[in-house]
């Protein structure tokens, strides 16, 4: 159960797909348009998932793994995430919780998706909701305010059958006090420790092994897609200076966003900045957002031209402008001065060689993109790669052959009465954790999240874990040795905080599974259909 707990408390993948706010819509729904193909790869109901929608999914999840992981987000990395899987399965959970939404008549009305927005700081402007500033806002993001609320009337509604369905799940006296006991009752554990390492160290595989793990374990060595693009970058910075900014333009701005000129507290009576000691700063901000507009309008005259022209070098030429070439690149190795930029991958890996893409965006500069170049994804022959496969089979076999001592381990101590005879007979001299609460690292083995879960059916009775847990890259066998006495004055006092605590925790569960029922539903009803596999897209 605590496994549980920790594995929802991280699962921010769940909350990006059910609880998106408003500005991820601005930034990745409104951004996006061209002519990427419509076609269907899935359907629930009368919802049709396009391969458009599944790309910005995909995109967005890139961009959270980017800033999350940073330069760390290689290639391997990037494959275990594994977000294809991710993004499709999070379009597919998110038509059937609306679809089933609409067949409880779940609705959600207008004045929550008002209310929604008008509470919104990006829209707010001297602490009261502003028309103009979320037209603006919108308009910037190419987005209408028809379709942007249409956007946050689904992800209310999403919200709205996610509470409706965790509503119905409780949480008794006797489930809460059975986590209180495994949360705070400290217990010593046996555990016998079977390395890999003592069988890798005999292993040698012969040619046709390796052949057969290449060909079985192909993805894992799959080199990725690459592209090589020409860029045109139109910077902010160079037509700042050159813009006019009037009195009037800088008194607006420091009208319309006085917030920003608020004193500290203990500075003086007056709580803003007087205009003319902020005047400056105004200025700056304003040539550099005037700067930023006629960078677009230069990027998008670009764009028409060479969209109808075909002729990508010679408009810059024509127009001394530098085009920039880049090296290939993977969806995890993009270029740093390209990393910034929104949709990159989309229209990177989405184009064909020699389409241009629409104009693209960073904070400081826009750019068109022209892919010249690609090596297609494939799987490499075994003498490239036969250091490698080697490892891997020795380190896999190694490790199979350590988990099937393990497993018949468990089985002998399962049906023999004296666990020492049984270790006796092997040669093993099991070790002790001593003493420990359950809830982080096991005192000798490490940290294991799975492990918590099966301590809650062990006793005096059935001390033997029943399988097997592979902790620091080895197998262990685990049993019970002894208990701890529990704390009862501290259980009065904390059970309704560890009962709020667990329905959280319960009330997840209870949801993921009914989705996972009723995707399982659909799909017999046919309301459900998957049209192309995630290895397709």
């Amino acid at each position: 159960m605590l496994a549980l707990m920790r594995k929802h408390a991280r699962n921010w993948l769940m909350k990006i797909i059910l609880g998106i706010i408003i500005l991820v819509f601005i930034f990745y729904f409104g951004s996006i348009g061209g002519n990427l193909e419509q076609d269907a790869i899935a359907t629930v109901g009368d919802t049709v998932i396009t391969r458009e929608a599944y790309v910005r999914e995909y995109q967005n999840l890139i961009t959270v793994y980017r800033q999350r992981y940073g330069t760390k987000l290689t290639d391997e990395v990037l494959s275990a995430l594994d977000p294809k899987r991710q993004a499709f399965d999070s379009l597919v959970n998110q038509a059937v919780i609306l679809a089933t939404a609409d067949e409880l008549n779940l609705d959600v009305s207008d004045r929550e998706v008002q209310d929604l927005i008008y509470s919104h700081p990006a829209f707010r402007r001297n602490g009261h909701f502003d028309p103009g500033l979320y037209e603006q806002t919108l308009r910037y993001r190419g987005m209408n305010p028809a379709d942007f609320e249409a956007l946050q009337r689904r992800m209310l509604t999403i919200e709205k059958m996610e509470r409706l369905i965790k509503e119905s799940v409780k949480v008794s006296e006797t489930e809460a006090r059975e986590l209180y006991r495994l949360q705070n009752q400290e217990m010593n554990i046996s555990f016998v420790r079977v390395d890999p390492e003592t069988f890798e160290k005999q292993l040698v595989p012969s040619h046709d092994d390796l052949e057969d793990y290449l060909a079985d374990n192909a993805d894992r060595f799959r080199v990725p897609k690459k592209v090589k693009v020409h860029y045109l970058r139109f910077p902010a910075a160079a037509f700042a200076d050159s813009l006019s900014v009037t009195d009037t333009m800088i008194e607006d701005y420091y009208y319309g966003n006085l917030h920003q000129f608020r004193k500290p507290e203990e500075e003086s009576a007056e709580p803003y900045y007087p205009l003319p000691e902020v005047r400056n700063r105004i200025e700056s901000e304003l040539r550099i957002s005037r700067g930023f507009e006629e960078a677009y309008r230069q990027a998008k005259a670009a764009h028409d031209t060479i969209y109808q022209t075909e002729d990508f070098e010679g408009y810059a030429s024509g127009h001394d402008l530098t085009v920039t070439s880049t090296e290939f690149f993977s969806e995890s190795t993009v270029p740093d001065e390209l990393a910034g930029v929104r949709d990159i991958l989309q229209w990177s890996f989405g184009l064909g060689t020699g389409e241009t893409s629409p104009v693209l965006s960073d904070d400081g500069a826009h750019y068109l993109l022209l892919p010249v170049d690609e090596q297609p994804s494939h799987v490499p022959s075994l003498t490239e790669v036969k250091d490698a496969v080697e490892r891997r089979w020795r380190a896999d076999e190694a490790l199979r052959r350590a988990r099937d001592m393990a497993d018949n381990l468990i089985r002998r101590l399962g049906e023999e009465d004296s666990f020492e005879a049984v270790l006796r007979a092997e040669g093993l001299v099991p070790r002790e954790t001593g003493f420990f609460i359950p809830g982080g690292e096991i005192p000798g083995i490490g940290y294991s999240g799975e492990f918590f879960d099966s301590l809650l059916g062990l006793s005096e009775r059935n001390p033997l874990v029943d399988r097997v847990f592979l902790v620091n890259g080895a197998y262990h066998v685990m049993w019970l040795r002894e208990r701890g006495r529990l704390d009862e004055a501290r259980w009065e006092e904390e059970k309704e905080q560890i009962r709020t605590a667990y329905m959280s925790v319960k009330q997840e569960q209870y949801f993921q599974s009914w989705l996972e029922e009723t995707k399982a539903s659909m799909a017999r009803s046919g309301k459900l259909s998957l049209h192309r596999s995630v290895d397709e897209l």
